[in-house]
């Protein structure tokens, strides 16, 4: 996710194997994924192309490199982290949260009783 103007851009990688960039949520280009495809749209009169870097010469969270008017421009990638990433995050949550909740309502419908 990028901020260019004040839009919003993301480039998404479907499970088709299509890559698509979105302006502020819409579909603005949708090509094949692969090294060295190349999205182009306009934004008011800037002409942006967008392509993935050679993932030898990446930096961290920068993985597209982007250019404004056949110019290079610095951006940094707000949300590098991918939806797997998310998910396996939420699914450790919520097993440590089940599993907690059951103990102690365990604990308060079936109390120990003393001898």
């Amino acid at each position: 996710m990028y901020y260019i103007e004040n839009h919003k851009i993301e480039v998404v990688n479907t499970f088709f194997g299509k890559e698509k960039v979105l302006l502020n949520g819409k579909t603005i280009s949708e090509k094949p994924s692969r090294i060295g495809t190349i999205h182009k749209f306009s934004i008011g009169k800037n002409e942006y192309r967008i392509s993935q870097r050679d993932y030898s010469s990446q930096k961290e969270g920068n993985f597209f490199e982007i250019r404004r008017n056949g110019m290079p421009i610095s951006l940094i990638n707000l949300w590098p982290r991918t939806s797997t990433q998310l998910l396996i995050l939420v699914v450790i949550m919520g097993l440590g949260f089940g599993f907690t909740l059951g103990i102690l309502l365990y604990n308060w419908l079936w109390p120990a009783i003393g001898v």
